[in-house]
């Protein structure tokens, strides 16, 4: 085991645990998967004078050292590993499980990132043990593993992709170079065709999990998916006793923040079994920030509030459209589809940032309705014939326009109900007396009144609950929500910019002005832009967001992987199969010769077979020449010896070349094959591979 090996397939290892980078950020890892891949190397240069037989257990004992040192460090006492340190390392065992549950990239939280380093560890010491035993390119297999893992939580793609797999290209050449070779005589060819050879294989594995171009997999995907829910009571339940007389001046909760807000969401809800609105969205851990759906296509900016609760019963935690951090609690979840947040044990006091899209009314009433939103166009189960029957819309096609003719229809058509008894529910019996009965209802029959509607007619929406904020700070400058702010309201997918919310309930009734910049501003001016709704205009086609132009920063092109991939095939498959082919037709076309030239063919095809074996072949060599430049290789000497006698017979005796002398040289030959096929297997396929002898005469 060479020490250029050793560090070769460490550095795999290495690449591997780096990979897990857009789960943890690169900056929360290399320290702890650098250290454990370091303290590999020096524990096996140490054990390869001493104690050689122990080195997997200082292996393992050294690695484990370095995880508690760098990860586990606040489990130490005065540095040493403590009992809670051994705990911790066992809880790291599972814990690949919990940053599944979790967001990404995940909190860089001990007890999340521990499992990294391990399983780098047990990859370090399974690559230094192979490569004791087994062939170099099988002590890369562990170091592959990692990476294989880690593509598992999220799939490399782009420029990210090709740096992985020239980097495992690299080592592809640096495990394959024999020890003995000079190191000046290495062709640039070499590592062209091992980078090529990683390329493919990489190539096929993110063809497999990146299929041209679609979203990379992710067992986050099924982890979550499968990751059991707990029902809880809905706010929306909660709205009507929460508006009733006895509590309605009860405060909820108070909050400062940089901007002016519009409202406080709790849940958003998006299937309707007839009965009851609910989501299936799954929970998942709040990590260190929270990105932005890659579907949107405009700018944003950063908001920021301090929440104090006050009388909020229940694991929801007030929040907004887009959260990005979350600070003051412990263990926060969020169901990132919906931007619901909760927690298991409610915080006092919590601070929280969002990202609010950069857009103006014009820009709405451009966009398209985005129909692939989760949720937006879920089924509706048994929609009564009255209600069927409505049509606000007079068969428009589904764009924001018509989203907000359908508002302005509720609006005109239906009553707020007000005073002392109000009425509850949102299942379709008491949808049905709402819109077809023209009874009175609250803002939760305006809200799923709405997003039934709006689905019948194509329109992507979702019923979401909350609170209104407040338009007034009190004197310490905290604005003061109280039960009497509860309400619901509908959200559309608009395309390129995500869920947009509306208000079907009257303006009076709300008793609400809009702040000037605010969303419902926004709102209000693309109320105003849309005319009558028999006065809207279909689109010609579709409407799409014109995402060009709507970010300034330049991003780097997508590689065409699908291209890369046929022509790193297409190379690879050439190299392959066609170097030994047209060694095989030259050495065909050499033995067909006769005369003299059958003998010179016999020479010619002994120099070149040596040369490719690494033997220095200079211009003016004889044969034997030759033989002595090839004394290192084994049982070359007799071959080349029977080729030498054909030569000087054939050239320099003046006789004729007999087919005997001929058959002498090319017998030679014959040996000289049967003698270098005792060489390793890797000498020998880096000689029929080897790419100057093709142009040799």
């Amino acid at each position: 085991m060479s020490r250029r090996r050793t560090v070769a397939v460490l550095a795999g290892v290495l690449i591997g645990g780096l990979c897990f980078g857009p789960v943890f950020g690169l900056g929360n890892l290399w320290l702890p998967v650098g250290a454990v891949c370091l303290v590999t190397f020096v524990v096996t240069e140490i054990c390869r004078q001493w104690l050689p037989s122990w080195r997997p257990l200082f292996v393992v004992v050294a690695g484990l050292l370095a995880i508690v040192e760098t990860v586990l460090r606040t489990t130490t006492t005065a540095g040493f590993p403590t009992l809670a340190s051994i705990r911790a390392i066992g809880h790291g065992l599972t814990s690949w499980r919990l940053t599944l549950e979790s967001t990404w990239p995940a909190r860089p939280d001990p007890e999340l990132v521990v499992f990294v380093p391990l399983l780098t560890l047990v990859a370090c010491l399974l690559a230094v043990e192979l490569l004791d035993r087994a062939p170099p390119l099988v002590a890369l297999i562990p170091g592959i593993a990692v990476v294989g893992v880690s593509q598992l939580y999220i799939a490399a793609d782009g420029w990210t992709a090709v740096l992985i797999a020239g980097a495992l290209g690299l080592i592809v050449v640096a495990l394959l170079i024999p020890d003995n070779l000079d190191y000046r005589r290495i062709a640039p060819w070499v590592a062209t065709a091992a980078v090529t050879v990683a390329a493919v294989v990489c190539g096929l594995v993110i063809g497999a999990l990146d299929p041209v171009g679609r979203a990379p997999y992710s067992l986050q995907q099924v982890q979550s998916a499968t990751a059991p829910g707990t029902r809880l009571t809905s706010p929306l339940d909660e709205l009507g006793s929460r508006v009733s007389t006895g509590s309605r001046d009860d405060v909820v909760f108070r909050y400062q923040s940089s901007q002016p807000v519009d409202r406080w969401r709790q849940v958003a809800l998006d299937d309707f079994d007839g009965v009851n609105w609910t989501t299936d969205h799954p929970f998942l851990r709040m990590g260190s920030t929270l990105s932005p759906s890659s579907a949107m296509a405009v700018s944003t900016t950063t908001e920021h509030a301090s929440v104090q609760l006050d009388d909020l019963d229940g694991p929801w935690l007030p929040g907004q459209l887009l959260p990005a951090t979350v600070a003051g609690v412990t263990e926060p979840q969020v169901e990132p589809i919906g931007s619901t947040l909760m927690a298991d044990v409610r915080p006092d006091h919590y601070d929280l940032t969002w990202r609010k899209p950069t857009v103006d009314a014009q820009y709405l009433l451009s966009a398209g309705i985005d129909g692939n939103a989760p949720g937006g166009l879920a089924d509706l189960v048994a929609v009564p014939a009255e209600i069927a029957a409505i049509d606000p819309l007079q068969g428009k096609r589904a764009t924001f326009a018509t989203a907000i003719a359908l508002e302005k229809y509720m609006r005109d058509h239906y009553k707020h109900a007000v005073g002392p008894t109000l009425p509850s529910g949102y299942g379709w019996p008491q949808l049905k007396t709402f819109l077809v009965d023209d009874q009175p209802g609250t803002s939760e029959q305006f809200a799923a009144g709405y997003v039934a509607l709006a689905r019948l007619n194509g329109i992507p929406a979702r019923l979401v609950v909350g609170f209104r904020a407040p338009t007034k700070a009190d004197a310490d400058g905290y604005y003061t929500v109280h039960n009497r702010d509860a309400y619901a309201w509908p959200e559309v997918a608009v395309d390129g910019v995500g869920w947009w919310p509306l208000d079907p309930a009257e303006d009076a009734a709300s008793g609400k002005t809009s702040v000037a910049g605010s969303i419902d501003d926004i709102t209000n001016q693309a109320r105003a832009a849309v005319p009558p709704v028999e006065k809207i205009k279909d689109p010609d086609v579709p409407p799409q967001t014109d995402k060009q132009g709507t970010d300034p920063t330049w991003t780097p092109p997508r590689p065409p992987l699908l291209v890369v991939f046929l022509v790193s095939a297409g190379l690879l498959l050439a190299w392959l199969l066609g170097v030994p082919l047209l060694k095989f037709v030259r050495s065909l076309r050499r033995r067909r010769r006769t005369g003299s030239a059958a003998v010179v063919g016999a020479w010619a095809e002994a120099r070149d077979r040596l040369r490719a074996h690494g033997v220095p072949v200079t211009a003016g060599m004889t044969v034997r020449d030759l033989a002595h430049a090839a004394r290192e290789l084994p049982d070359t000497a007799g071959g080349l010896t029977s080729v030498a006698q054909a030569v000087d017979r054939a050239l320099w005796s003046g006789g004729p070349t007999t087919p005997e002398v001929s058959h002498q040289a090319w017998s030679g030959v014959h040996d000289l094959r049967k003698a270098l096929r005792a060489r390793p297997w890797t000498d020998r396929l880096q000689a029929s591979l080897e790419l100057r002898t093709l142009f040799s005469r």
